[in-house]
């Protein structure tokens, strides 16, 4: 037996939009917290309950009590169901993604399950208003765990138990995002990119429109493989309070640009040397993941001190180029690690 999973926002549903403002709203009508920043690919977690977490350690300095998660939820659905009756087509499905759900369920060799980064709540609400009919397939959510990665596994230990299958022979993961392309890297499970060119370019082998053909869309289904994601990626540490700056005027600027004409970056193999030789005990740092493919300003490969090639970018950093940062601080021994993010990258 082999295994399809849906993500919903984007891939089965016309619902990106209106759950993104939803989501902000609900923040600053519950908690009184504004200026929640969008570019989701920038938090560890691109999934509400990890957004949840960082916005309020962003905002409030602590986490989420478990009250403030119903609050929360709670007013995120009330918005969107308040954003339905005033405008239903804010929730239409993918052309062809009901046919599609329907359809593979009667498919002898393919089981159906669907791992979504949003709460559950949310996500049933979503589809029901984008009339697709989920009754019988199981569902992994943010409810389930923090990453994609673990939602997905979830999903698919949900799929063994309920279609009684000890180990499904392949397993195919459908999504719209940078971060679904990583997750299924991640996890070596194949891949198909639906509606977002751009996943070709980061390791995707197949990008769809939609699934309006489904002769077709069974065929790539059957061919789909494991992507290979690969962002050219340079890093850059810089103070939390300083990237906090940049996000609100847009762009990025290290003292260094003026100083020295550019900002320091360097490859994954080098931010360790970088982290102990330049940030020994200081505090609130922040390594800024950018894809260099994406950098506006001129991006230049030069010898440094110790005979290694450095990229320096020479100019200011457009923040969209930006997309993931973490905590990146050294120990209680004072030494730096290689967070799994940096490792990552080298496999």
């Amino acid at each position: 037996m082999q295994l399809v999973i849906f993500d919903i926002d984007g891939t089965l549903t016309n619902t990106y939009k209106v759950d993104e403002d939803c989501f902000k709203r609900a923040f600053a009508l519950e908690f009184g917290i504004f200026g929640v920043h969008t570019n989701w690919s920038e938090y560890s977690y691109t999934t509400d309950s990890g957004i949840t977490q960082e916005i309020f350690k962003e905002k409030l300095k602590r986490l989420p009590s478990d009250e403030e998660l119903i609050r929360i939820k709670a007013r995120f659905v009330s918005l969107l169901q308040e954003a339905y009756i005033n405008n239903q087509d804010l929730f239409s499905e993918i052309p062809g993604s009901a046919n599609v759900l329907a359809k593979l369920q009667l498919y002898p060799d393919w089981c159906v399950a669907i791992a979504t980064g949003g709460w559950r709540e949310s996500a049933k609400l979503k589809l029901q208003k984008a009339n697709l009919e989920i009754e019988g397939i199981p569902l992994a959510s943010a409810n389930d765990a923090l990453s994609r990665e673990d939602i997905i596994k979830t999903a698919i230990i949900k799929a063994e138990n309920l279609y009684q299958v000890e180990k499904f022979q392949k397993v195919v993961f459908i999504g719209d995002g940078v971060w679904d392309v990583k997750a299924a890297y991640q996890l070596s499970i194949a891949f198909i990119g639906i509606g977002n060119n751009i996943l070709i370019n980061i390791g995707a082998t197949k990008v769809i429109q939609d699934f309006t053909n489904l002769d077709d869309f069974m065929t790539i289904l059957q061919d789909a493989e494991i992507p290979r994601f690969s962002m050219n990626t340079i890093l850059h540490i810089t103070k939390r309070q300083q990237w906090q700056q940049a996000k609100n005027l847009g762009t990025y600027r290290a003292d260094s640009l003026d100083s020295e004409g550019f900002i320091h970056c360097s490859k994954s193999t080098q931010i360790l040397k970088v982290a102990k030789r330049f940030f020994d005990n200081q505090k609130e740092l922040v390594l800024l993941f950018i894809d260099s493919e994406k950098v506006q300003a001129e991006i230049r490969y030069e010898p440094a001190e110790i005979g290694e090639l450095f990229p320096h970018i020479y100019g200011e950093l457009n923040i969209d180029a930006v997309y993931q940062v973490i905590d990146f601080e050294a120990g209680k021994d004072g030494l730096f690690e290689l967070p799994q993010e940096v490792i990552n990258l080298e496999l």
